[in-house]
């Protein structure tokens, strides 16, 4: 008796720590949701009201007032393009650094730039934008957004690469396949699931990229993150609108991991052969 009393309060006990830790990680995101569907007055009041009649006044605003509809485009155009091209790019270099080559100082170069931090480059990259006449546009994001998120990528896909046994290739090789040939029909379809790992985490960092978005656009290329911070006027500031607006923002990147979990989980625990 003594040792199920023990085992019952010790899934209690583990039961309620574990419910307390979700509670805590998605009350942000809960308080959010609310927020977007409340009417400010609900969201001012003190203490705030948890029950409440739902609105969607939140979300006429930001689409009638501010063209938010246009500030999505443009995250889906700069973050689908960056991804792609990051894809591309980082599959090739690490297949050649897994395979090809392993120079240790050059591995270590590449990681070296993703230590900079944005905010020590971004002065620099807006003098050189704007004398060459390139600010908002949509190259140049995608140019940076690449550049800052390549070295990451790279050290990923690597490590995906270097569990394939470097006997598949060789024998390929014997057998008279290109490079290109081993790379497109035995590596690719081998790390598949790296790679859309990889492409996930990709995406979500560009899609919530804010420092370089902020100085190198305006208004016609801003992207949705930067929408936000013309919801606070002189008239006080837009609480359903935000809350909104931080809604659409986030939910694409919790639909898309949803989606791909299963290759998450797979590109992060897959073995050398399958």
């Amino acid at each position: 008796m003594a040792v199920y009393r023990y085992r019952t309060l010790r899934r209690v006990l583990i039961t309620a720590m574990w419910t307390a830790i979700v509670l805590i990680y998605l009350f942000p995101y809960t308080w959010m949701v609310m927020t977007g569907f409340r009417d400010p007055i609900d969201t001012l009041t003190m203490p705030p009201r948890l029950i409440f009649r739902p609105t969607l006044d939140g979300f006429r605003y930001i689409f009638t007032n501010t063209g938010f509809q246009h500030y999505l485009v443009n995250s889906i155009i700069v973050s689908v393009s960056a991804t792609t091209l990051i894809i591309v790019i980082a599959s090739l270099a690490a297949y050649a650094l897994a395979h090809l080559t392993a120079r240790r100082g050059f591995l270590l170069t590449i990681l070296v730039t993703r230590m900079v931090p944005g905010v020590a480059v971004v002065v620099p990259f807006y003098l050189v934008t704007s004398k060459a006449g390139q600010l908002d546009t949509y190259h140049v994001l995608i140019i940076i957004f690449t550049a800052f998120n390549l070295p990451f990528a790279i050290w990923l896909l690597r490590s995906f690469f270097r569990e394939i046994a470097p006997e598949l290739r060789e024998a390929a090789i014997i057998d008279g396949c290109s490079e290109i040939r081993v790379f497109t029909r035995i590596m690719v379809p081998l790390t598949m699931g790296g790679i859309i790992a990889t492409g996930v985490f990709v995406f979500i960092a560009t899609w919530n990229e804010f420092l370089f978005a902020l100085v190198l656009t305006n208004s016609r290329v801003a992207t949705a993150p930067l929408a936000i911070l013309g919801f606070r006027t002189e008239y006080g500031t837009q609480w359903a609108a935000i809350g909104a607006a931080a809604l659409l923002i986030s939910t694409p990147v919790i639909v898309f991991a949803i989606l791909m979990q299963k290759y998450l989980v797979r590109g992060l625990t897959m073995g050398s052969i399958r």
